[in-house]
């Protein structure tokens, strides 16, 4: 029984690797048979409707590999899902999105092993489920019910507008007044991110008001921090990163903050590290605990292979104890015992209590 399970694991592990590594290759190839099989594809995504649909079978290929890698075709089928959402928002038919998979269920059987159609068609067919279901938007991260929610609402109408002064001053004046600034975090900061995401998934603003948007939270979250009670330090260090091809920030500072005002030695290294490079940086800074963070199920290979590369150079150590946690671990929650992590946490509070529970126990 345990070597069907290896030899699956095997298989799928083969399968994704091939299709990260043809996916340039793959994806423009998809992109001229979608458009030869479906002609009027070519005005309605002109110019350039080969470029178009080959950037956008890059994204499918590389969930498709994530998907496959984690065993979990929901998170294959979770992707579809938020594409689905951005054509609906964009009034693009979603027999474009059906067009697309189909193609994709066409192709892959003649460029891949032909035993491992099955398993491929298992994957492809879960994400073609969700185009069968009634169109879902994503629900607003804000709820103006509470009075962090209100001053959420206020603070993103601020960002919306392009004034950093009156959004800076808006959490600013709440903190001094009783706020916490966990709670600025959980419940300002992190729904408005959220709120901002959702808005340009679905096209509601541009990428020059996103960017704007994190940079100044970015800013403001430093300035409020300063405002923070802190525990005495406890002794204990972490690290905290998003390994290579996760650009996004805003989340693993969050939980590097509540780390720090918990009374840890933080190590914040950012987004979009090398495996390597957090592998060495772990060992130089003698660190307890690494925490990654996974935006996207892409990203679960490159934090996989950080574990990797942290175990080896540790070999023979307990120390450090990793974790792992964001919303790319949403739709397969149990994968980070198969990536080789110690635990997962999906906030910052829980990433605190589990960090300390791990290395309590060193």
């Amino acid at each position: 029984m345990e070597s069907v399970s290896v030899e699956a694991t095997t298989q799928r592990r083969l399968i994704a690797e091939s299709l990260r590594a043809r996916a340039p290759e793959l994806a423009e190839a998809l992109a001229r048979r979608l458009i030869a099989d479906h002609p009027g594809l070519e005005s309605r995504y002109a110019p350039l409707p080969v470029d178009k649909w080959a950037e956008h079978y890059m994204g499918r290929l590389c969930d498709l590999a994530a998907a496959i890698d984690a065993d979990a075709p929901a998170v294959f089928a979770t992707q579809v899902g938020w594409a689905k959402a951005a054509f609906c928002a964009r009034g693009v038919p979603i027999s474009d999105l059906e067009a697309c998979l189909d193609t994709l269920a066409a192709v892959l059987p003649a460029e891949l092993d032909p035993s491992d159609t099955g398993l491929i068609h298992t994957f492809l067919t879960a994400g073609r489920d969700v185009l069968r279901t009634p169109p879902e938007t994503p629900c607003p991260a804000l709820s103006v019910c509470t009075p962090q929610g209100r001053l959420g609402g206020e603070y993103l109408l601020a960002l919306l507008e392009g004034d950093r002064i009156r959004a800076a001053t808006l959490v600013l004046d709440a903190v001094k007044n009783g706020l916490s600034v966990q709670d600025a975090y959980l419940n300002v900061f992190a729904p408005v991110q959220r709120e901002v995401g959702r808005m340009w998934h679905l096209g509601e603003i541009s990428v020059a008001e996103e960017h704007f948007a994190t940079a100044t939270t970015q800013i403001v979250m430093s300035q409020v921090a300063m405002h923070a009670v802190r525990r005495p330090p406890n002794g204990f260090s972490v690290l905290a990163a998003s390994p290579e091809l996760n650009s996004h920030e805003m989340g693993i500072r969050i939980v590097a903050d509540f780390f720090e005002f918990a009374g840890w030695r933080v190590i914040f290294l950012g987004c979009n590290i090398p495996a390597a490079d957090i592998a060495r940086a772990a060992i130089e800074f003698n660190v307890d605990l690494v925490a990654l963070s996974a935006m996207l199920p892409t990203h679960l290979c490159p934090i996989e292979d950080a574990i990797r590369q942290i175990r080896e150079l540790c070999a023979g150590s307990p120390r450090p104890r990793i974790i792992v946690g964001g919303k790319g671990f949403e739709s397969c929650p149990s994968v980070w015992k198969s990536i080789g992590a110690d635990g997962c946490a999906m906030d910052a509070p829980g990433a605190v209590q589990l960090g300390a529970s791990l290395v309590a126990g060193m």
